[in-house]
């Protein structure tokens, strides 16, 4: 059962909005590649230093450059250009508009198959590869390995990944953004930037960057290095050599003018222009119409900013595609110019072709789309020409992918060099550090996966409490205050088993329910005396013979009755009961809407034979509940979004006219406080609000990401968040007065978190660890470890965290 608050999104069908993991089927499509084409690794090399310096790599051999077998291509006009890409058997192809294309050798275990490990220094003539293991550096006139470092570097106690490459035309120098942890699983990563000789590898600069959570992008100017982080610019001072006080917040994306004097930011739905010397605003404009997807991809803009392109995600009912929008300077949209570049997605295809699109100048478009389609387009005359550039113009297309593609300048080719094959890096494990063990174990949570229901100690040790003979979805009701309660279907009989006392209680099913039960949902009243079950079974094989029951069972007693009267619903869940009343949420998809209707039902307190409607499907376009909740949020038709009281049947005005933007709710258990997570489509950037339902007055907001995630206490005090980034993992903690004490920094991903009761003590999930943290003054600190994880349970999945312990 789900016992958080519903999630949805508003706008268009009514389905919440995701980010769809867009490089989901890059790992299987490299790993396909990697099984077909690669051979047997060799010995792992030995483990490198954390200041890895680069290795120079001799060449083995010359020989002729080879020519690709395409011929007739037409003439393009590349400005002076040429292409650069990675072709479906990871050779590095060149056409400069003109001639063939070329082969210019092979890559090995490209870090993703759209491209975003190449980068490439015009001005030194280098060729920069971030591929799993290693970057490299190869000339591109004769592919030469220049030099090499691993990306991921391991000594005393530290670890250190390269996250990003960045090439630099005024200091001619590569730029390499790295992260640094130890093994204190709770000490902050920090990120130095290094800046390389490109041709030689030598380190020439070293600039440690602010504490940041998501990885900062460099960007080059005349004067130094700049930084994107977190939303924010940090400008560079060369007189100090470090970084300065944040600029600017929300921001989307930033470019850099090709003088190095000037940056074109997006943020807040306005393109903003600045002088990067004086940092100053020199124009500030808001886009007239926000294009209309879900999530940026990627923003790129015309050298002279007359043009600004916006490559966005939109899910669809049944897939999602990737659009193209263009605005002018002054942020109008040109024409109705889009693009829709994918419509289909596979398991061993890439999907995010959003770097694969570049000006060629001040207003033409180069694109390269995945079947080997390359697309040169003139915004100034809505002009377009496509030229194939595929080897095998008979190959199905979804078989054929192109990527790693890069503009650089044309240049004189040498024969190739062929370089020895690069070895494979095995991690040399990297488990944090243990903490102090407890005098005496204690169990500190309980897991539940493929109906194995095990409990877990803080010494590491494990105990299966029970296995469901059939695992039913949802398998638990949760209760106040103590662990839940497990359902288990044996023979006709439901068996609800309690973990503390190993008590069962039984609920004897007709066999005609035993056989086709469906849709269960229950709950506990408050004093966990009883509890309520709905659920649904079918009289024949035909749709129109289900029949929904909602049914109460009396723990102390053993008693069941039976509600007589339900509304008129497909689904139906039990939302609240005290024991005397008891509140139905019920659903009904509408296939012609592709949506829901819903209905919020009551009994008359201590009858179960009658009921009267509270709201109706015409009063509610989205409803938000949480079971045990007395109160539900929800938006009218006029787009509004209203808190509603069950007991008392109080409206209370939250946010007017929402349509527009992506909201998330999260109810507190007792119902009296919500917190809305709020951004405005497509930006990545929102607030967090939190509101009095009764008054419906604002206590609190405070700036979020999309990667947000909130759970309540159960008792209701308290509102812990997390965010998911790739630098510093976050956990934040609030309540109705806004935020306490400071952000929990954690070097490594936080997966599953849930806190227990009382919201003092909090299980986190790290990779293959749990850890139980505790609230000291406000802040979180680790009290115990449960290592290895997943190798206690049979199943591939994660198990589930469905309760923590309280703690003495």
């Amino acid at each position: 059962m789900e016992e958080r608050s519903q999630r949805a999104k508003i706008g268009g069908s009514g389905r919440r909005w995701q980010v769809f993991p867009v490089l989901g089927g890059v790992g299987l499509l490299v790993t396909m590649l990697l099984v077909t084409q690669t051979p047997e690794p060799p010995a792992p090399l030995p483990t490198a230093t954390v200041v890895a310096e680069a290795v120079v790599t001799p060449s083995i051999s010359t020989q002729p450059t080879p020519q690709n077998p395409i011929s007739s291509l037409p003439a393009v006009d590349l400005a002076g250009q040429q292409l650069l890409f990675i072709d479906p058997n990871n050779q590095i192809k060149l056409w400069d508009g003109v001639g063939l294309v070329q082969s210019r050798g092979t890559v090995e275990r490209l870090y993703g198959s759209s491209g975003w490990g190449l980068t490439v220094d015009q001005h030194r003539d280098v060729l920069f590869i971030r591929g799993f293991d290693w970057l490299e550096a190869r000339s591109l006139r004769d592919n030469r390995r220049l030099w090499q470092l691993p990306i991921t570097a391991y000594a005393n106690n530290t670890e250190t990944t390269i996250l990003d490459v960045v090439s630099d035309p005024f200091n001619q120098l590569v730029w390499l953004v790295e992260k640094q942890r130890t093994t204190d699983a709770f000490q902050p990563a920090t990120v130095r930037v290094r800046g390389l000789d490109s041709r030689s590898g030598l380190e020439l600069r070293r600039y440690q960057t602010p504490l940041v959570n998501d990885p900062p992008h460099v960007l080059p100017i005349v004067n130094g290095p700049w930084l994107l982080a977190d939303g924010q610019l940090l400008p560079f001072d060369p007189a100090s050599e470090a970084f300065g006080k944040p600029l600017m917040s929300r921001l989307e994306f930033v470019q850099v003018a090709p003088d190095g004097k000037q940056a074109l930011v997006f943020g807040a739905n306005s393109l903003i222009e600045i002088d990067l010397l004086t940092q100053q605003t020199l124009k500030q404009t808001e886009l007239a119409t926000a294009p209309k997807i879900n999530s940026i991809e990627h923003i790129i803009a015309s050298p002279n900013f007359n043009y600004v392109l916006i490559i966005g995600t939109v899910f669809e009912e049944t897939d999602f595609s990737q659009h193209i929008f263009v605005y002018d300077r002054d942020g109008i949209q040109v024409g109705s110019w889009q693009r829709k570049l994918l419509a289909e997605r596979t398991h061993i295809v890439d999907t995010d072709v959003s770097n694969h699109i570049r000006f060629l100048d001040d207003q033409r478009l180069v694109l390269l789309h995945r079947t080997g389609m390359l697309e040169i387009i003139n915004l100034a005359t809505d002009s377009m020409q496509l030229i194939s550039l595929r080897e095998k113009p008979d190959l199905f297309e979804r078989l054929e992918h192109l990527a790693g593609f890069e503009l650089m300048p044309k240049l004189e080719l040498l024969p190739l060099v062929e370089n020895p094959e690069l070895e494979y890096l095995e991690a040399p494990g990297f488990a944090s550090a243990p903490l102090t063990p407890t005098t005496a174990p204690k169990p500190f949570g309980l897991t539940s996966i493929d109906g194995q229901i095990t409990q877990l100690w803080d010494d590491g040790s494990s105990k299966t409490i029970n296995q469901l003979v059939r695992t039913l979805i949802p398998y638990l009701i949760r209760r106040n205050n103590a662990p839940p309660l497990f359902i288990d279907l044996i023979d006709t009989d439901l068996v609800l088993i309690d973990p503390v006392n190993q008590t069962t209680h039984s609920i004897a099913l007709e066999p005609i329910e035993a056989k086709s039960l469906d849709d269960l949902e229950g709950i506990s009243a408050s004093n966990s005396a009883s509890i309520v079950i709905c659920y649904s079974y079918h009289l024949d094989s035909s749709a129109d013979s289900r029949v929904n029951r909602c049914r109460e069972l009396n723990l102390q007693t053993g008693q069941t009755s039976l509600f007589a009267e339900l509304p008129a619903a497909t689904d139906l869940i039990p939302i609240y009961w005290d024991g005397r009343q008891l509140t139905i949420v019920g659903k009904t998809y509408r296939e012609a809407k592709r949506s829901f209707d819903y209905l919020v039902w009551q009994t008359l307190a201590d009858d179960r034979s009658q009921g009267q409607m509270l709201l109706q499907p015409l009063d509610v376009q989205q409803l938000w509940y949480m079971v045990g909740s007395p109160t539900v949020i929800y938006q009218n038709m006029l787009g509004n979004i209203v808190s509603y009281q069950l007991l008392d049947q109080n409206p209370a005005l939250l946010i007017q006219r929402s349509a527009d933007h992506d909201i998330d709710v999260d109810l507190a258990p007792n119902g009296q406080r919500v917190v809305l997570i709020e951004r405005e489509y497509p930006l990545n950037h929102g607030t967090l609000t939190m509101f009095d339902t009764a008054t419906g007055a604002e206590l609190w907001r405070d700036d979020t990401t999309r990667d947000h995630v909130g759970l309540w206490s159960g008792d209701s005090q308290f509102y812990l968040t997390r965010t998911y980034q790739a630098v510093n993992s976050s956990l934040n903690t609030y309540t109705h007065q806004g935020k306490q004490g400071h952000s929990l920094l954690v070097a490594q991903g936080i997966g599953e978190f849930v806190p227990d009761w009382l919201g003092q003590q909090v299980v986190l999930r790290i990779y293959d660890e749990l850890f139980l943290l505790e609230r000291v003054n406000e802040h979180w600190l680790p009290l115990s470890k449960f290592p290895n994880f997943q190798t206690v349970f049979s199943s591939r999945s994660w198990p589930k965290i469905v309760y923590v312990y309280p703690q003495p």
